[in-house]
């Protein structure tokens, strides 16, 4: 039976009748939960690119539904039995746990030692487009409480000619022997040669590291896995 309602109205019947949240699925497709708030508010509409992401990320739901407005909201369990399937919904991607860490900075210089790395298993829709992706646990809880000791983040590296570009989003930064994620707020790598990192702890405390120190620097792009606090 087809509705009347428009796409917002048809995103918010989804939602319920998935029972997550906005938060959970911005999490899941690598997005700003902000997009989501603004497109059920009305003030933004979803592209075709997202709403192929959410039929890609929860096959459970009626692409009928979603696109033309034709009920039930979700597929019933035999239609999606086989899009369930976790092989096909998800890849795997290099792993650096915090017990790596170390050997992760020692065999840097040998680009090819992630090829022996753990691998993790991620959402199709979450790793799609990003390049030489790895998962980072966590370590300690400078950067709480977006990023709790245990999270596992989605990372991709940055080339060494855009270090000087990045600023106000969450990184892994690796310099001498140490491999930190902290926020950059304050990049002089242009003009004084050096980059400040910042916790967002109050108690995690900065730390100023010179641009010859630096050894690669990795993008937080979303959270795959977060501890239960």
């Amino acid at each position: 039976m087809a509705t009347s309602t428009n796409i917002q109205d048809r995103l918010k019947q989804v939602f319920d009748a998935l029972g997550i949240t906005i938060y959970q699925i911005a999490k899941e497709l690598g997005e700003n939960p902000s997009k989501f708030y603004n497109i059920l508010n009305g003030r933004a509409k979803p592209s075709y690119d997202t709403i192929m992401s959410l039929l890609a990320c929860y096959p459970q739901i009626s692409a009928d539904y979603l696109i033309r407005g034709i009920e039930p909201v979700l597929n019933s369990p035999e239609t999606n039995a086989v899009a369930l399937n976790a092989d096909e919904d998800t890849v795997e991607v290099p792993f650096v746990p915090v017990r790596f860490y170390a050997t992760f900075v020692e065999s840097y210089a040998d680009r090819s030692s992630m090829a022996d790395a753990e691998l993790f298993r991620v959402r199709k829709p979450v790793a799609k487009g990003h390049k030489q992706a790895v998962v980072l646990e966590i370590s300690g809880n400078s950067m709480s409480p977006q990023l709790a000791h245990g999270a596992k983040v989605l990372a991709v590296p940055v080339s060494e000619s855009d270090w000087e570009y990045q600023s106000g989003g969450v990184y892994a930064v690796m310099y001498r022997d140490y491999f930190v994620v902290k926020r950059i707020r304050d990049n002089e790598l242009i003009t004084r040669k050096y980059l400040t990192l910042h916790s967002d702890n109050p108690n995690g405390g900065n730390v100023t590291v010179p641009l010859h120190d630096i050894r690669g620097m990795w993008k937080i792009v979303t959270i795959v896995e977060a501890p239960v606090e």
